[in-house]
């Protein structure tokens, strides 16, 4: 969950024996274009080695760079997702799959595979200003690429999804002007290992970093009973200290009418909602509405529980 960003003006204040209104605003995580959710499991990539090692330092460079990507958006840029290397294979089944997810402990699983096509060599030209001899001429050459991403989430359906895409890599080719045609290839090869293999990776990444929505969040308070506390607590929700802010509406269980304690209990539901504790959610939203079945934000709360569960596969 994003830091708030507060769009009304100060509390409104009002005396009343009915709970007042506070409406402020977030950024909301939402699937990824994929589909796929990543908050809160864990992940594991693992990439297969290539036909040389040239292609087995590109598959490494990719997945390390799709990794990185995945930590910066679900893990704050935490280092918390494994990369692991496997031998290739000509086939994937659902059943190695499931022995990735065994051996590497993530909840899902990313397997990276590529291929790069035949090299073809553009012409050789002079390289202004150059610093040696060794980089006094430089080509392109274009390699095509085909990738291949397998997904599988144990926490999901018991199937393997797979992501494909293709690109065309121009890596630049440093040499002296008289270097074998086929050295220069394998220099490409080795080449596209490094920047252009990170670029791939990062792009792949593109298609499972999550979506962000604003969305409203409203909260019940009073502002002439234990007003202090009541707004107090909402300043913690607004510093997206939501724990903060439950342990500040307990005491309201214990001592007030039941309006009260129903409030107290919808402001609970909805900071756990936040910390994407679903099934607490709806125990203290149960709970709210076993006190006070006429509090009006009660069914747009439900409406989201549900709604969330549904993406979550929860």
């Amino acid at each position: 969950m994003k830091h708030s960003v507060i769009l009304a003006a100060a509390l409104v204040l009002a005396v009343s024996c009915t709970p007042e209104i506070f409406t402020h605003y977030l950024d909301v995580r939402k699937p990824s274009d994929s589909g796929v959710d990543l908050f809160r499991k864990s992940v594991a990539v693992v990439y297969m080695d290539g036909d040389v090692p040239a292609d087995s330092a590109f598959n490494r460079s990719a997945a390390s760079a799709l990794a990185r990507a995945l930590e910066e958006d679900y893990f704050g840029g935490e280092e918390q997702i494994g990369l692991y290397r496997i031998p290739k294979a000509d086939s994937l089944s659902l059943g190695m799959m499931h022995d990735l997810v065994m051996d590497t402990g993530g909840d899902v699983v990313f397997l990276l595979t590529t291929s790069l096509g035949e090299t073809v060599l553009e012409e050789n030209h002079v390289l202004q200003n150059a610093r040696s001899v060794d980089s006094a001429y430089v080509c392109f050459a274009q390699m095509p690429l085909n990738t291949s991403l397998y997904l599988y989430d144990s926490m999901g359906q018991d199937a393997v999804r797979r992501f494909t895409g293709s690109a065309v890599l121009r890596p630049a080719v440093y040499n002296n002007g008289i270097t074998p045609e086929e050295n220069l290839k394998d220099k490409a090869r080795t080449a596209v290992a490094g920047p252009e293999a990170e670029t791939v990776g990062n792009r792949i990444a593109k298609r499972f970093l999550s979506n962000w929505q604003t969305e409203s969040f409203s909260y019940y308070y009073f502002d002439n009973i234990d007003s202090e506390q009541w707004i107090g607590a909402l300043q913690k929700v607004l510093d997206g200290n939501f724990t903060g802010a439950i342990d500040a509406w307990a005491p309201f269980l214990k001592s007030g009418s039941d309006v009260q304690k129903a409030c107290a209990c919808y402001n609970i539901g909805l900071s756990f909602y936040l910390l994407e504790d679903l099934d607490l959610a709806a125990r203290w939203l149960d709970m709210a509405d076993s006190l006070d079945d006429s509090l009006a934000l009660s069914p747009g709360l439900r409406k989201r529980i549900e709604a969330r569960k549904k993406e979550t596969g929860k």
